[in-house]
This record gives C-alpha cells, structure tokens and sequence, in this order.
C-alpha cells in the first residue's frame, strides 16, 4: 500500500502535511473519528473527534479549521480539537474498495484555501476572493468559538 499523506490543522490554525501511518488515537483521540463530507470533486474529506465538542477541556474550538471546511463544502458547525484530511474516493465505494486514500497531490486547494482563511480572520482579503467571503469567514470563526455544544437527550423507552 502506498504511505499516507495527510495534513493536519491544529486547534491554534497550523496546518502540518504528514506521511505515513495515521495514528487515530494520538491525533484524533481515544473517543473515536467522524468523517466530515466534503465537495467530492476535491476527492479529501476531513476527520474530527467525534465527541469533541463535549470536552472543552481536552478539545479546544478549531476555528480555522472548521472555516477550512466550511470553504470545502462542509456543515457549518463548530469543530473541536485536530482536524484531520485524507484523500477520500467515493468511486471506491463501489468497486468494493476502501475509499480513504492519500491527500491527492499536490494538496493545493487545502494550502491555498488554510491560507485564504488566515487572511480573513486577520481582517483581510484574499486577492481572488470577495469581502463579503472573508466577512463570511469571519462570522463562522466566530460561531466555531462562541455556539454552544451540541446536547444529548436521552428520553425513557415506555414497552407495552
């Protein structure tokens, strides 16, 4: 099997490229992953803690991150902790193939779009995009900081 690259935006907004074996639990946490869908014309999908917006404790608000996905086609919602993105290939799916792969290379759009986002929440304006887009990742940095957890009801189940 080919080694994995894959990149990683930390919860202070750097984004790190790796190669090689993904250790889950070390980058993403003992809790378990959750894929996050992205537009599948960039063949990447992102990978999040899944219960880490739970755990403000161990698992910071990504703000960067989570515009990072929004710009990429994802929910917008805050992300919490390591965003991971890995090569994803839906055509897998039915060839009966495991659709995780390597980050396709090179991994411009990931780099070019981290570093739109950083000149937005810095107050500016990427040259190619509008205001109103950097306006927009601006309020969704604020909302990935500011919105409240998710919560979970558990309700009694009546057997008749």
């Amino acid at each position: 099997m080919t080694s994995m690259k894959y990149a990683v935006i930390s919860p202070d907004g750097e984004l790190s490229h790796h190669e090689g074996d993904i250790d889950w639990d070390a980058v993403i946490g003992v809790e378990g992953k959750a894929r996050v869908r992205l537009r599948p014309d960039i063949m990447v999908c992102g990978w999040v803690n899944d219960v880490g917006l739970r755990f403000p404790e161990r698992f910071s608000r990504n703000a960067v991150a989570t515009c990072v996905m929004a710009s990429l086609g994802a929910a917008v919602q805050p992300y919490a902790g390591p965003v991971v993105f890995t090569g994803w290939d839906s055509r897998n799916t039915r060839k009966g193939l495991i659709e995780i792969c390597p980050l396709p290379e090179p991994v411009t759009v990931l780099d070019s779009i981290h570093g739109d986002v950083l000149k937005a929440l810095a107050g500016q304006t990427p040259r190619e995009l509008s205001p109103s887009w950097a306006e927009s990742m601006r309020e969704i940095a604020e909302h990935a900081r500011t919105a409240p957890a998710p919560t979970l009801t558990v309700r009694p189940v009546t057997v008749r």
